[in-house]
């Protein structure tokens, strides 16, 4: 059965990789099956890479020549008609790169996000006032008029959080997060407030975890990243990485292992949920007496 999404992104990621395990089950490279169907290797790599869609002709044409079974094609083409649904993220696709508007798309489909950020409160926890600060401070580059928008497509990523199966998040922050005034005291008072209330309101699906000063060194020192989970089988875990002027999708299997044992040990060595509500607090109440 094919597995339900919200994403488009998500679904012709699936029907790409469920197209190249059929061929490799043949031993069938893509360059052989690009010239049999007319297809070219290129874009048959592509498309099963999830990164271009596949037409039904085409897909009929591919399950010809994989000798798909009826119902797989059926479960196949079903996934082929969700890939044209668009997704609210394209409606910015003048404001971001290819690779960015990629991971919106991989968000909206994800079902377990795990994050360490050490410095900057993440985008689906960001409160709007916070958000806006950020934005403005993010690149001279940004045109006043593109702020507004940027906003939204922040504000829109937090949907996934309050959806009726909503996306599991575990975040690990870097106390520096907590501390940073971004925007001015005010606006971080309300911030740390938001982090407050939804760790509390949304404890059944957001967990947030406190790396304080004092614990020293740690796996993921120095680092910043995003490890995103799928519903689907079908589908292994990606890495997000991003600096201050780029960011990218990583799929390779041992950065993902090494990746996902250093948030795992992050996770356990940072504090646990009730402390790190209090360090919240007390950094708030600091702010507050400024």
């Amino acid at each position: 059965m094919v597995q339900s999404s919200t994403s488009s992104t998500v679904q012709a990621w699936e029907l790409g990789v469920r197209l190249r395990e059929h061929r490799e089950q043949l031993g069938l490279t893509a360059s052989s099956v690009g010239k049999t169907t007319g297809i070219g290797g290129s874009n048959l790599s592509a498309i099963e890479a999830g990164k271009r869609r596949l037409t039904a002709a085409k897909l009929s044409e591919l399950a010809k020549v994989y000798e798909l079974p009826d119902d797989d094609l059926a479960d196949l083409d079903a996934l082929r008609d969700q890939t044209d649904q668009r997704g609210w993220w394209h409606d910015y696709n003048h404001l971001y790169s290819d690779e960015f508007l990629r991971l919106l798309g991989l968000e909206a489909g994800a079902d377990h996000i795990r994050e360490y950020a050490p410095d900057i409160i993440p985008g689906l926890l960001q409160t709007a006032d916070y958000a806006r600060a950020m934005i403005r401070a993010g690149t001279p580059y940004i045109k006043p008029v593109d702020v507004g928008p940027r906003l939204e497509t922040r504000l829109a990523r937090q949907a996934c959080l309050d959806e009726p199966s909503p996306v599991q998040l575990t975040v690990v922050l870097g106390e520096a997060a907590l501390r940073q005034e971004v925007g001015g005291a005010a606006v971080m008072r309300r911030q740390l407030e938001h982090l407050i209330e939804t760790s509390e309101t949304k404890s059944n699906h957001v967990r947030i975890r406190v790396m304080p000063f004092g614990i020293g060194a740690h796996p993921l020192i120095g680092a910043a990243l995003t490890i995103l989970s799928f519903p689907s089988p079908h589908l292994g875990d990606l890495v997000w990485q991003e600096t201050a002027v780029s960011g990218g999708i990583v799929d390779k299997r041992q950065v993902i292992l090494e990746s996902t044992a250093s948030f795992a040990e992050a996770f356990e060595r940072a504090l646990d949920e009730a402390a790190s509500r209090e360090i919240i607090e007390r950094i708030y109440k600091q702010m507050e007496q400024i």
